[in-house]
Order: structure tokens, then C-alpha cells, then sequence
């Protein structure tokens, strides 16, 4: 007796794969078999339809790249603009830094003072 194939026609990921016709599912409706027929078709095409846009992105990516000399442009110029955002960072911080100090100073120096000790 042979077994109706799942899939498609052509379908490579159903390949090899029968429908049983014995067994705990044998005894389903023609309605249900139909349905389940029908979702593994849609989950076929949904598979295949990813797999195309997957590999068109990463053809895009491919195609994308610049030339390696433009490249080696395009990392000079965000290694010079990181430099720049650290270094102004930097000098934010040491401000900060400079602000928080000096008010530590002035602090401990009016506590000294108060508790009548000479600076």
C-alpha cells in the first residue's frame, strides 16, 4: 500500500516524509487531515519565504561593503570622533570632579574652623 507524501511537490523539507496511515492518527477525518495538510503547506511557504529574505539581506550586506581603502577612511573618521566624545568627557568629569573637591575642601575647612581649629 503506498502512503501519500507530505509537503509539496518539489518540496525539498518533505522529502522522505509520509502521512501514517496506521497508528494513533490513523483514524482521523478527512476534514482534519485537510486542515493539518493545509497548516503544514502554510508552514512550508512561510519557511521558504523567510529563508528567501534571509538570504537577500545577507546578499545586500555583501554588496554593501565599502571598498577597503573607503574603509579604512570611514574608521579614521569614528576613531577621530570617538577621540573627540572621550576627550570632552574627560574634561566634564575632571570639572566635576574639580567642583566636588573643592567644595569637600571648603567643607572640611569650615568644620575645623568651628570646632576651633586654625588652618
Amino acid at each position: 500500500m503506498s502512503r501519500p507524501r507530505v509537503g509539496t511537490e518539489g518540496d525539498e523539507r518533505g522529502a522522505g516524509l509520509t502521512r501514517q496511515t496506521d497508528g494513533p492518527w490513523s483514524d482521523i477525518g478527512a476534514e482534519e487531515q485537510r486542515a493539518r495538510d493545509a497548516a503544514v503547506s502554510r508552514a512550508n511557504t512561510r519557511a521558504g519565504a523567510l529563508d528567501i529574505v534571509i538570504s537577500t539581506r545577507a546578499r545586500q550586506l555583501a554588496d554593501d561593503k565599502p571598498p577597503p581603502d573607503r574603509q579604512r577612511g570611514l574608521d579614521a573618521t569614528r576613531d577621530a570622533r570617538t577621540r573627540l566624545l572621550w576627550a570632552q568627557w574627560h574634561a566634564q568629569q575632571a570639572a566635576r570632579h574639580r567642583q566636588t573637591l573643592t567644595d569637600l575642601v571648603a567643607h572640611h575647612e569650615a568644620e575645623a574652623e568651628r570646632l576651633g581649629g586654625a588652618m
